[in-house]
């Protein structure tokens, strides 16, 4: 007589959500093989808002070697307490998810991604991060049986005072990031090839990699920088009310209440009192959390809220997000091999969905006839990895006739304040 199998309903920790390569796959986006250009990524990225947000020309340096990848900048380094928050597994910390402006990144899992990639991918996880005059040497192990991740992390004094420095400890990554398999078919780039894209659409930043230099073109170039106040009409009754919502929920865990006039106050334009008493009117000393009902905030008010704000500011055109411009895209084709006489720019610029954008595309022909078709895009200053993250640039790149063996440069830029991508490795747009 056969026995029957009794299930259980085992439970899973939602803290190993980013320790299996599944799961893994989801938070990066990725296959294991590009996860080290992804975490590079994400430590460049950190990197150029670090020193965007505190006011100083980036300049970034990479080094790749023995297994190890390091990334430092000249920023004002990074707050311990952020440091000390990427270690908990139970809580995702982002200080861009809810507000809707053009940043690099905004999934809030990028320091807990660079934690657990390393373990999961070679079976151990050391990183070591100097800033503030501290290093803090963090090495990751698995308990399976209590289904958690455990996290040491030793602090020690460090010389360097200024800037940070990331540090990850990675078999086998140095090949992965100079030579990596299959890098043609599977479109994986290399660590060269990344800091090119960056440098193409970042012209007032200076980068580094192992000893190579690559100047900054326009130092005084501009684009939206992650503290300039956020005009009102970016968002919609949607994305205000979880920016609100937000506000309150932090208010909730020990944070400062806001005034319906101090949440204004914090926008593009609503800066000045007379404003703000026009904006607000009956609710000038009223609180964003009189307005929760049920777990809820009232529709109503939200709606009027964000209708007010926008009668009483004025939208920025969508110059003013950021363009890198046809003398910096030329300047950077030509340092590629591109002929200069050969090269094509055009900019287009407008709204979509209720949200501004600028395109900026750039051909030209390589003076190695012996080349194959180089295509660099980027979203939001940052390149993508791994193809183009839409099937319209797909489309253009067939329209083109642009075939794999052709000696051509093609690079697509878009500056937009908010993307939404179909998975938290912000590989692909919906």
């Amino acid at each position: 007589m056969s026995t029957v199998l009794e299930r259980i309903a085992f439970e899973t920790s939602r803290e190993l959500e980013y320790f299996t390569e599944k799961e893994l796959r989801q938070q990066i986006g990725y296959a294991p093989a590009f996860w080290p250009v992804a975490i590079l990524r994400e430590l460049v990225d950190n990197a150029l808002d670090a020193c965007e947000a505190n006011g100083v020309l980036p300049e970034i340096e990479v080094t790749i070697a023995d297994d190890e990848m390091t990334v430092a900048d000249n920023g004002h380094g990074i707050p311990p307490a952020t440091l000390v928050k990427s270690l908990d597994y139970l809580i995702r910390v982002s200080d861009k998810a809810h507000y809707v402006s053009p940043t690099r990144g905004a999934m809030g899992n990028a320091l807990k991604v660079i934690w657990a990639a390393p373990f999961v991918a070679t079976g151990a996880g050391n990183a070591e991060i100097v800033t503030r005059g501290e290093k803090y040497c963090i090495h990751v192990t698995l308990d399976r049986i209590e289904q958690r991740p455990r996290m040491e992390h030793t602090v020690k004094p460090a010389i360097v005072k200024n800037g940070t420095s990331f540090s990850i400890r990675w078999t086998n990554s140095t090949r992965q990031l100079t030579h990596p398999e299959n890098a043609h078919f599977l479109q994986v780039l290399t660590v060269e090839e990344l800091i090119t894209g960056y440098a193409a659409f970042n012209p007032h930043a200076t980068f580094i990699v192992n000893g190579e230099r690559i100047e900054r073109t326009f130092g005084e170039w501009r684009k939206w920088m992650p503290g300039d106040p956020i005009p009102a009409h970016w968002y919609s009754e949607e994305t205000l009310r979880d920016l609100i919502a937000a506000y309150v929920a932090a208010e909730r865990n020990g944070g400062p209440a806001r005034t319906v006039r101090e949440f204004v106050s914090e926008f593009r334009g609503l800066s000045a009192t007379a404003t703000q008493k026009a904006v607000t009117r009956e609710w000038s000393r009223s609180y964003l959390h009189d307005f929760v009902a049920d777990g809820d905030l009232e529709p109503e008010f939200v709606e009027k809220l964000l209708e007010r704000m926008t009668a009483a500011s004025k939208a920025p055109k969508p110059q003013a997000l950021g363009v890198l411009g046809k003398d910096h895209l030329t300047a950077w084709m030509v340092r590629n091999g591109v002929a200069e006489e050969s090269i094509r720019y055009k900019r287009s610029a407008g709204e979509d969905a209720g949200l501004p954008y600028v395109l900026e595309v750039v051909f030209g022909i390589n003076e190695n006839v012996d080349s194959t078709r180089r295509i660099v895009t980027g979203l939001n200053w940052s390149p993508t990895i791994g193809g183009d993250p839409d099937p319209t640039l797909r489309q253009c790149v067939a329209e083109a006739r642009l075939d794999p063996h052709d000696p051509v440069t093609y690079l697509v830029h878009i500056a937009r304040p908010r993307f939404d991508f179909a998975d938290r490795g912000k590989t692909r747009l919906v």
